[in-house]
């Protein structure tokens, strides 16, 4: 529980329909409020209220040290190479559906439930599969898609046939504190001086000046840190132009910052590595035809996506993910995740590393 309306809901469902429920908040950041967004004190407080008027036990586990470990300090080092990671889902790979999902089985839970707009359905096989939730507004499998068998068999998601309208009412109608709460928008673990100065603070030279260049190798102004760009970038670039310019590379080796047109930033081929794929029966086929998406609030695309297992099966290759737009998708920067759908169904997806 987040503290969030979302998480609420799902609590007083599952407490309508019978089942016995303890609410878990973890604790992610340092102790201290941070209004509005979750993991931090004033999350706890909210949820254990929540828990107080459904009747059900509340309990707050420190999480703080496993959620730097793999997703505050891999987010910083990204950051500072260059790169554009998601750090929601690092935390809900390595954190909520691994590290807490294990220690509420341990302690006799039969699976955990969450407020994500998501699904899970069954294919053919009976197995269990992550679909978008009902709400294609709020719909957040994007960021669940590295969630497969078998932490997926011990999940719950009981907003997900829900519209957060919907979620908002039903709060509402139980009396629950967090019916009225914001939904929380930023990364939760940077404060409010952004991400440019959190990344700076942490790793040396990631706010230093260096060279912006042009797609013909002219330098056209100096940056203020690689830490501030990213790939698709327009706005505060500080150079003089007679056509709009986007950064199109960054190149942290070399400190430097490349730009070019919109066109050089359409790209038709994407590489994703660290990839999952293949639930049930799409295991072993190449070339399947899905729709991606690149980032979260796009519109998906059609591709050709190709999955290559590493070789030999566990051990030092990743699998690789080839996807062949049918149409340029234009800012695909390194680091972001590139998520496969068949229909509603995520079949998987990875972390893009090469663009073409």
């Amino acid at each position: 529980m987040s503290g969030g309306v979302d998480s609420s809901v799902a609590a007083a469902l599952l407490v309508e329909a019978g089942h016995d429920v303890t609410g878990v908040t973890m604790q992610l950041l340092p102790e201290g409020d941070a209004p509005g967004q979750c993991c931090g004190d004033d999350s706890v407080r909210s949820a254990r209220r929540v828990c107080d008027v459904l009747g059900v036990p509340h309990y707050t586990l420190n999480m703080r040290e496993v959620f730097s470990t793999h997703v505050i300090e891999p987010f910083v080092r990204a950051y500072a190479q260059g790169m554009t990671p998601n750090p929601c889902i690092a935390c809900n790979d390595h954190v909520k559906f691994s590290v807490l999902l294990a220690r509420v089985r341990t302690l006799g839970a039969d699976a955990l439930a969450t407020g994500h707009y998501a699904r899970i359905v069954r294919n053919g096989a009976g197995k269990a599969r992550l679909a978008r939730g009902a709400d294609a507004g709020k719909d957040q499998s994007y960021f669940l898609y590295r969630l497969v068998s078998p932490a997926i068999d011990n999940v719950v998601f009981p907003v997900g046939e829900m519209h957060k309208e919907q979620v908002r009412t039903k709060a509402a109608a139980w009396g629950l504190p967090t019916a009225e709460r914001a939904d929380s928008q930023e990364i939760c673990f940077v404060p409010a001086s952004g991400v440019p100065a959190f990344v700076g603070a942490r790793v040396k030279d990631a706010l230093a000046a260096g060279p912006i260049v042009d797609q013909h190798g002219v330098v056209r102004g100096s940056h203020r840190g690689i830490a501030r760009y990213t790939v698709g970038q327009r706005k505060g670039l500080g150079i003089a132009s007679s056509e709009p310019l986007y950064v199109t590379a960054i190149d942290a080796t070399a400190h430097t910052v490349h730009v070019g047109p919109r066109a050089l930033l359409e790209q038709r081929l994407v590489v994703a590595t660290d990839a999952v794929w293949g639930l049930g029966e799409d295991v072993d086929r190449e070339g399947l035809q899905v729709t991606v998406q690149t980032r979260y609030r796009m519109a998906p695309v059609s591709a050709i996506a190709t999955f290559t297992p590493a070789r030999p099966r566990g051990g030092d290759g990743v699998d690789t993910l080839r996807i062949e737009l049918d149409m340029p998708v234009a800012g695909v920067a390194p680091g972001q995740a590139v998520v496969c759908y068949r229909g509603d169904t995520v079949v998987g997806g990875g972390v893009a590393s090469k663009t073409r």
